[in-house]
């Protein structure tokens, strides 16, 4: 490392660039004297970090190529947002919309006398449409905030090795493939446990899960005996519009031909929105496809966030309707309103919930869907709970009533659904679960304020919230104790806590007049499917309430951005990964396992005639691409020959 100050005040200086999906760190350590004395003539003089987004101002308005925008956030190394700041100079700060041409600068104060700070320093790609452009920027520390007005002329005056020039500054920079590599094992065993997780519409997992991905692996202590392996499929980036089957037959033989190997054992899927599907529909496929694999390994958690499990075919909007059915997003917008008829008349959620899915989820050791109330416009609430829920205790809670304790240890393995607390205390033996529709009618009062909050679903108000989302203030960031509680739901619901149907039971496909054909409508497959998803087997529903953008908050898309969200998070890692012991939740369902390959008629051999809409190979052009995309993919084309934003 070069001694001394270089002559424009510029102690660190690099430029980078950054893809779809992308994020790099940069971990800045500055020793403030060196050996065990602390010097007469020590200072305390601040030094400053600007990350400045390069990317030509023209593209700021080609939104279909990028956004060409960045997220970045500077933080202690040790922050962490469940410990109280004291110190006003150790807050983190961020920047969630760094536009063309605009600059993020913070100070990188030294307020007390010690010998060492360390920074990290998060800079993430916000782009959502396009894989081939990226976002072109520079990283510059100085001893001065001033320094940065100067031009740097260039990086020849820096060191070659780590492009600084300060005693006692080192910066460590890491890429997206060194911040998602497994940590090192300290254990001796050779098994691992798979971690999958699966974005959703529009999203990736390599930026938008990592948060949740460096918090999962915070729990590796609890597993002594067994390493913890978190993965996500990336090829489904810019794909989500070409339907489900496309995405979960990726997801699948991701899953068994580039991360199965002998040393896996246990395997938990955790999907967010219509990642929640996708993985649904890869342990249907390998189920079927590849028989052998869950023989081998033991499933243990089936997670959800926020994933239309139902589909959006009702309340919502009737624009996103149609939208929809003339698909606007794609295949899987048609699939997701339950319009597609690839299949003949049967949707493919509804060919989804049939048997091999079922099987396997009966095997899960736990199974949670965690469920926006509010704030959501993207997914309903009905759609993410799989329909039954108490509507009547979410309404007194949001009504602002003290949320019950959640503590995912203290739920009870019998009868554990009451409608006294959320942890199955007080209160009667009975449930007041009802299905979405059911609950409406009884209610039968649509000025209720808030009854109308659980009916919140403006898609254009979640979107805008998702460009720009209301970034939680300092005070929420510094301090636990002013944040207000997000769980305000957490019970097991088991087959036989789910309502009678309506109507008189009858064979799917006939009416109550008799055994005459009658097209269900959407509503009635909504309740059938829901209904297949609770057959034998119990699901806890974790209910939260978020403040906008809710869709995303969910599983902190952006560490600081999205902190609404950071509890959570929190619950779903202290609830799923607390050590092999920690198995409370799993509480032992009514029914029998079932057995196991009855259905099952072809072994994987092709052409499977039950199963083909599974396993049949498809023309590439059924998997159809919405406006979006083909737009952008039109737009890839002409960026081809402009290299200043691919190469």
């Amino acid at each position: 490392m070069n001694t001394g100050t270089s002559l424009d005040g510029i102690l660190y200086h690099e430029q980078s660039s950054v893809k779809l999906g992308e994020l790099e760190r940069y971990v800045i350590t500055y020793d403030l004297y060196e050996g065990d004395e602390i010097p007469a003539d020590i200072r305390l003089d601040s030094l400053w970090v600007k990350i400045e987004n390069t990317t030509k101002l023209s593209y700021k308005a080609a939104y279909l190529l990028g956004p060409f925008i960045l997220y970045c956030d500077l933080r202690t190394k040790g922050y962490h947002h469940s410990q109280k700041i004291i110190s006003s100079a150790d807050k983190p700060v961020f920047q969630s919309n760094i536009q063309a041409q605009q600059k993020f600068v913070a100070e990188l104060s030294l307020h007390q006398i010690k010998q060492r700070y360390v920074w990290i320093v998060d800079v993430v790609s916000q782009i959502i449409f396009n894989k081939e452009t990226k976002i072109n920027y520079e990283i510059s520390i100085g001893n001065t905030k001033a320094s940065f007005k100067k031009k740097i002329r260039s990086t020849s005056t820096l060191n070659t090795q780590d492009n600084t020039s300060y005693i006692g500054l080192q910066v460590q920079k890491l890429t997206t493939a060194d911040i998602w590599a497994v940590p090192k094992f300290l254990g001796t065993s050779q098994k691992s446990h798979l971690i999958i997780l699966t974005h959703g519409f529009q999203s990736n997992v390599t930026a938008d899960m990592e948060y949740m991905m460096e918090e999962i692996y915070k729990a590796q202590v609890n597993y002594p005996d067994e390493r913890l392996v978190v993965k996500g499929y990336m090829k489904n980036i810019c794909e989500t519009e070409k339907g489900i089957k496309f995405l979960g037959i990726g997801l699948a033989n991701y899953i068994v031909n580039e991360l199965y190997d002998n040393s896996v054992n246990k395997i938990s899927f955790i999907g967010h929105s219509l990642g929640g599907l996708t993985q649904a529909f890869a342990i249907c496929y390998i189920k079927i496809k590849y028989p052998e694999f869950f023989q081998k390994v033991e499933p243990v958690n089936f997670i959800t966030l926020a994933s239309p499990l139902l589909g959006i075919a009702t309340s919502t909007p009737n624009y996103v309707k149609k939208s929809l059915s003339m698909g606007i997003i794609g295949t899987t917008g048609q699939e997701l309103g339950l319009e597609d008829s690839k299949f003949g008349d049967k949707p493919l959620l509804y060919l989804l919930s049939e048997g091999p899915l079922i099987k396997v989820l009966t095997r899960f050791k736990r199974r949670t869907l965690y469920i926006n109330a509010i704030n959501d416009g993207i997914v309903p609430l009905y759609s993410s709970s799989l329909l039954f829920l108490d509507y009547s205790q979410l309404l007194d809670k949001l009504g602002g009533q003290t949320t019950a304790s959640c503590d995912p240890l203290f739920q009870p393995k019998d009868n554990p659904v009451t409608p006294g607390d959320d942890n199955g205390n007080a209160g009667d033996k009975t449930t007041n679960t009802s299905s979405w529709n059911t609950f409406w009618k009884a209610k039968g009062n649509q000025d209720d304020r808030k009854s109308k909050r659980l009916m919140n679903t403006s898609v254009i108000k979640s979107m805008k919230s998702a460009v720009l989302p209301p970034c939680p203030d300092t005070e929420y960031l510094l301090n636990p104790d002013t944040r207000a509680a997000t769980i305000i739901h957490d019970k097991i619901y088991t087959e036989k806590d789910l309502p009678a149907p309506a109507a008189a039971e009858f064979p799917e496909g006939t009416s109550a007049q008799g055994n005459e054909k009658k097209k269900k409508s959407k509503k009635e497959l909504e309740e059938i499917i829901a209904r297949r998803w609770h057959k034998g087997m119990h699901w806890r529903k974790v209910v939260v309430s978020l403040k906008p953008d809710a869709h995303n908050n969910i599983i902190v898309r952006r560490r600081f951005a999205n902190a609404y969200g950071w509890s959570v998070v929190d619950h779903l890692v202290g609830a799923h990964f607390q050590g092999d012991g920690a198995d409370i939740l799993s509480a032992p369902d009514a029914a029998e396992p079932p057995d196991e390959d009855v259905d099952i008629a072809s072994g994987g051999v092709e052409p499977n005639k039950l199963f083909s809409w599974l396993t049949g190979v498809e023309d590439p052009g059924t998997y159809r691409e919405g406006v979006v995309s083909t737009a952008s993919h039109l737009a890839s084309s002409w960026i081809r020959r402009h290299s200043s934003v691919t190469d």
